[in-house]
């Protein structure tokens, strides 16, 4: 006996060198009932067939329609595990080559060195983002598979962060800069003046510098800043231009072993800044 594929209105044939095999009984040209039949526990079992079905028997072939796959049908664990692998690979391949091409945009763009590593936190990644949209990257995209698996960009919520870091050198390595940056200060100053930005040293004991301090800690850049003492690190407060308590501090600067290059490299980076939330 053959089998034919209707789907889609296309008759595959499948085995279509099977020979059918002789219907017994009574002649299978005819329509209507069939003779009745005593089934195994004694009942009598009735059969009728259609003409249609008369002449699929005499020819040997069986036609049906199979039903198309529906869409929203579970689906089977292994495959979907399968595909959520090679979908994760994918993906991480390319979320690699868009972050190496994207942290070398930054680089250039703030003047950043080329032999320290760069580390970014909170409102840095949406900035990341905005310059590499800006000189035409796309960010990957999530792959559906990994969607449906639960998987989040880890930076998304941070993207829109009150506040940023960018750090250079390796934490805890002795020597490293961070610069902790207040996203909607610096974009709205940026936005309105060019006058320069002022870098506050603060020291313990320091009459200008402990308002300046408490306003870190206290503020939108205290989540970010390590103020703590006995770390051998020195901090700077960057305001706006004013000095005294009623001073808006709209970055701070933390070096560690850093300090004869802190100053220049943390107002190259303010500067590179500047510009970009004055061109966002």
């Amino acid at each position: 006996m053959s089998i034919t594929d209707v789907t889609s209105s296309t008759p595959a044939a499948f085995g279509a060198g099977a020979k059918p095999v002789p219907a017994k009984g009574p002649d299978a040209s005819a329509s209507g009932p069939l003779a009745p039949t005593i089934g195994r526990n004694g009942t009598v079992d009735t059969v009728s067939l259609s003409p249609d079905a008369v002449r699929a028997m005499k020819a040997g072939v069986i036609s049906f329609t199979a039903p198309k796959a529906d869409e929203t049908s579970v689906k089977d664990p292994v495959a979907a595990g399968v595909d959520a692998m090679l979908a994760r690979r994918d993906y991480d391949l390319k979320q690699a080559d868009y972050m190496r091409q994207a942290m070398g945009m930054l680089r250039q763009t703030l003047n950043l060195p080329e032999d320290q590593p760069i580390f970014l936190g909170g409102a840095a990644h949406g900035l990341l983002d905005k310059l590499a949209a800006k000189n035409g990257l796309s960010k990957p995209e999530i792959p559906d598979a990994l969607r449906a698996a639960g998987v989040k960009d880890p930076f998304a919520e941070d993207a829109d962060a009150e506040a940023g870091v960018i750090g250079i050198g390796m934490p805890n390595s002795g020597r490293e800069l961070q610069v902790v940056f207040d996203r909607l200060g610096l974009t709205s100053r940026s936005k309105t003046t060019d006058d320069p930005l002022r870098m506050i040293a603060l020291k313990d004991g320091s009459d200008r510098g402990s308002p300046l301090l408490g306003a870190i800690k206290g503020g939108t850049l205290g989540r970010l800043t390590d103020t703590r003492p006995g770390q051998g690190a020195s901090l700077w407060a960057v305001t706006d231009g004013g000095e005294g308590p009623n001073a808006r501090v709209l970055a701070s600067v933390r070096s560690v072993g850093m300090d004869d290059t802190a100053t220049n490299m943390a107002a190259g980076l303010l500067k590179g800044l500047k510009g970009l939330f004055a061109g966002a």
